[in-house]
């Protein structure tokens, strides 16, 4: 399976706007089938390998209540927004982490995780 992150085309990011919103893509070269249960581990910026703003999380438990099929064709999209996980003050360059755990359901009611990860490159004005 593969993470991959986008920026929104058109969207303008600035530090005094306070939002950083972003687009997850979750696929699969072949079909999955994974559940609604989608765990935010890491939504960090970095600047120069530091931490600068962001959140790292726990998983939260909850139970798997509807699910998806993801494939190279069908992937899954979520939108995110930095800044609902930290209030600091947001500086130039970055580098986003986005780190997630997925849940695929494997048989009789039994799922296997799976962590993803990605980096990509921003620049807020």
């Amino acid at each position: 399976m593969k993470l991959d992150l986008y920026l929104l085309e058109g969207y303008v990011y600035k530090a005094g706007t306070r939002s950083i919103p972003l687009v997850i893509e979750i696929s699969s070269e072949t079909e999955k089938i994974i559940t609604d249960k989608i765990d935010i581990r890491e939504i960090m910026l970095y600047q120069a390998g530091e931490e600068k703003f962001g959140a790292f999380m726990s998983s939260v438990l909850s139970l798997p209540k509807h699910s998806y099929t993801i494939s190279e064709n069908t992937p899954k999209y979520m939108v995110v927004n930095i800044t609902d996980y930290d209030d600091s003050e947001l500086l130039r360059d970055y580098d986003i982490h986005i780190r997630i755990v997925i849940y695929e359901s494997v048989q009789d009611g039994k799922y296997k995780s799976q962590e993803l990860k990605t980096i990509k490159n921003i620049s807020i004005i």
